[in-house]
């Protein structure tokens, strides 16, 4: 009974002062293709505290995109480029409920955003 107190003690510390323990859930892994000015899929629901692996594929043929979720309050801040053609992906670990933005952040000159012709979506975190 004692060792298992001392186990239960020592994760605690360990969670506590932010050392991920060995035996931590594996990534929820998602696939996300980027393409002639969409995200799909353009709402991806994950749990908060759980690790999350985007997988990005970028179909186009000639045009680069890239993915930005900007939420550092909740542990969320990245800006992702992927050439045409190309995969990419970045993990990350959410710590707060809600809804993010999603977006290509993409322009060409005096042309309409990737994200004003259609390259937006929403990620749900949820308990």
């Amino acid at each position: 009974m004692k060792t298992i107190r001392v186990i239960c003690l020592s994760l605690a510390l360990a969670l506590a002062i932010g050392i991920t323990p060995i035996f931590a859930a594996e990534p929820q892994s998602i696939d996300v293709v980027l393409g002639s000015y969409y995200i799909k899929p353009d709402k991806i629901t994950v749990k908060v505290g759980q690790p999350v692996t985007l997988n990005l594929i970028n179909e186009a043929s000639m045009v680069p995109h890239d993915l930005v979720i900007k939420a550092a309050e909740a542990g969320i801040d990245f800006s992702l480029d992927v050439p045409a053609g190309k995969r990419a992906s970045v993990t990350f670990t959410p710590t707060k409920v809600g809804n993010y933005e999603m977006i290509c952040d993409k322009k060409l000159l005096f042309f309409k955003s990737h994200k004003d012709k259609g390259m937006h979506g929403t990620l749900e975190v949820v308990e």
